[in-house]
């Protein structure tokens, strides 16, 4: 991070240097207008750039004033240019696990080399994986990504042995935080439980008889999954998959909170993401819970400060900032809830307690930006409780603890989240997919309308910033946006209409807000003097566009660091 940081201080102290007019290769473009997001939130005609920074924004005839030399690019005279789009929060792996599998999902995917369209009812789903088992080549496994068990009724290893006695077959729950698993599959991987020691507390989430394993369960037996999960090739396939989606979306920088601790898996990643002609600026973040997996307590810092240095070419690691986990999956229903669940089913904590407020404490003393997985309001109540007290024992001012997804929330939460300087990363698709299911199943009809209440957040001025959790979504601003501004779920209804926010906030929350909750906004999120030329160019501006179509405008090109990337509709 410090390094980036001086390469900032270094651009600007250039800028004093060399004389406006003196200065060499200087690019003016040129656009209907382009929309800044700076402290003035100001819309110009034109931005100058040399090289990787952005010399200054104003209208055509006083940026030619300025640099009289400058070459003017009308490329983009007809389109709009916004800050370059921030995905802050995607997992490149699942991403490229989910690229090279069946996707049978409860909504359309439209992915690089595959769409699939949504089935939401058992037996459309059964069909379709029947149907992709007979596909198959006989000698491959098959896996399957998008599964939901509310839409696609209980799946056991027995359903699936119905499907295929001699081919493993691995059925990825959505949340990816559940795996099912055919007996042919358990018996190759040597997943049996005595095999495994396995806390008390843990047992209710490995079902071995019917090859169920969710939440701590999942984790258990993930080192065995990982040789069915993909080959190198794979691997490298979906990466470069993922690329081509990101891009496509407009999305010129990404952050991974809570990269697993593998090294094989970051060496596929800076093979590809970390390729300098990719168009995409990749920072990732540790991920607490696999370190905790690995490491005594008392080893974290040194291992979390080792994996920080696993990054190459356009793949960093941000320092001083951990990913912890608090309450389960918001697709799996298995967040912890103040009032529970209807049908009287319970959710699930990722870190217990005792080793939560260790490392929670571990990290805070140590200065570390932390960011926590959360996703019922009882899971948020840890969240806010353990903060606050380590704010009581160690009081610290710019912090940045951001609570992430944001699924459940209660009204006297909101409060506490303003007073305790808390920032939410929060995905507003949830309530697409799940507000009117989970409406009626589960969770009930008030709590579930309210879910993603970034109405409130927008009102009382606590900064948010949208991400998709790719796969949980798929990674498109645009998208998140329309999730934001509409809150229209599967029914076509609005649900909790006053949860809506505005279009400036919404693009705040894929741009300067999201480096916000990164640390990178002196170089990212808005276009203005000395900060990296980053943008997005689309066909309409947002901000101005009818609130049911921004979804469907289309990005043309990128610019990462002034390198232009043309993207092919």
């Amino acid at each position: 991070m410090q390094c980036y940081v001086l390469l900032y201080f270094l651009s600007l102290c250039s800028l004093y240097l060399v004389a406006e007019g003196d200065l060499k290769d200087v690019e003016i473009f040129i656009a209907k207008k382009i929309i800044t997001l700076d402290q003035y939130e100001s819309e110009t005609e034109a931005v100058a750039v040399s090289g990787e920074i952005i010399l200054s924004t104003g209208s055509l005839k006083d940026l030619s004033k300025k640099f009289p030399s400058a070459k003017v690019s009308k490329e983009f005279e007809n389109a709009f240019i916004v800050p370059g789009f921030i995905e802050h929060h995607i997992h490149p792996f699942l991403s490229a696990v989910t690229m090279n599998s069946e996707i049978i999902a409860i909504d359309d995917w439209d992915l690089p080399g595959q769409t699939s369209i949504g089935v939401r009812d058992r037996n459309g789903y059964l069909q379709r994986l029947i149907s992709a088992e007979e596909k198959k080549p006989p000698d491959m496994p098959l896996i399957s990504w998008g599964y939901h068990h509310y839409f696609h009724g209980k799946l056991s290893r027995y359903d699936l042995d119905k499907i295929s006695l001699t081919r493993p077959i691995v059925v990825i729950h959505r949340s990816f935080h559940e795996f099912i698993l055919n007996s042919v599959a358990m018996e190759i991987l040597g997943i049996e439980e005595s095999q495994f020691q396995i806390p008390d507390e843990d047992k209710p989430f490995a079902n071995f008889d019917e090859g169920h394993f969710s939440e701590r369960g999942a984790i258990l037996v993930l080192g065995n999954l990982m040789s069915l999960l993909g080959t190198p090739e794979m691997l490298i396939n979906g990466l470069r998959l993922t690329i081509d989606h990101l891009h496509s979306n407009g999305v010129t920088v990404i952050g991974n909170p809570g990269a697993m601790y593998n090294p094989g898996i970051q060496q596929a990643k800076n093979l590809v993401l970390g390729n300098l002609d990719n168009p995409i600026e990749s920072y990732f973040m540790p991920n607490g819970l696999h370190l905790s997996e690995n490491h005594d307590l008392e080893d974290i810092l040194e291992a979390t400060v080792s994996k920080t240095k696993w990054g190459k070419g356009k793949v960093s690691y941000l320092d001083n900032q951990i990913k912890l986990f608090a309450d389960g999956a918001m697709y799996s229903q298995k967040m912890m809830m103040r009032d529970g669940y209807l049908d009287g089913h319970d959710g699930a904590w990722l870190i217990h307690e005792d080793i939560y407020k260790a490392l929670f404490k571990i990290f805070w003393d140590a200065g570390y930006q932390i960011h926590v997985h959360q996703n019922g309001d009882l899971g948020l109540d840890r969240v806010l409780d353990v903060l606050e007290e380590n704010l009581k024992n160690k009081p610290r001012e710019d912090h940045r603890t951001t609570v992430v997804h944001f699924g459940y929330s209660a009204k006297d939460q909101i409060q506490r989240l303003k007073k305790l300087n808390v920032l939410v990363s929060a995905n507003p698709y949830y309530v697409t997919t799940l507000s009117d299911l989970y409406s009626k199943e589960g969770v009930g009809f008030e709590r579930s309308q309210e879910m993603v209440r970034l109405g409130d957040l927008e009102r009382e001025n606590i900064p948010f910033s949208l991400h998709s959790d790719m796969p949980m979504a798929p990674a498109s601003p645009l998208l998140l946006m329309d999730a934001a501004i509409n809150r229209v779920n599967f029914a076509n209804k609005v649900a909790g209409p006053n949860q809506r926010v505005s279009k400036l906030a919404a693009l705040k929350g894929v741009t300067i807000n999201a480096a916000h909750v990164m640390q990178i906004e002196d170089q990212y999120g808005s276009i203005e003097s000395g900060k990296f030329a980053n943008f997005t160019v689309l066909e309409k501006n947002p901000l101005s566009e009818e609130s049911h179509s921004i979804k469907n405008i289309k990005a043309l090109a990128t610019f990462s660091k002034g390198t232009h990337y043309p993207i092919n509709n």
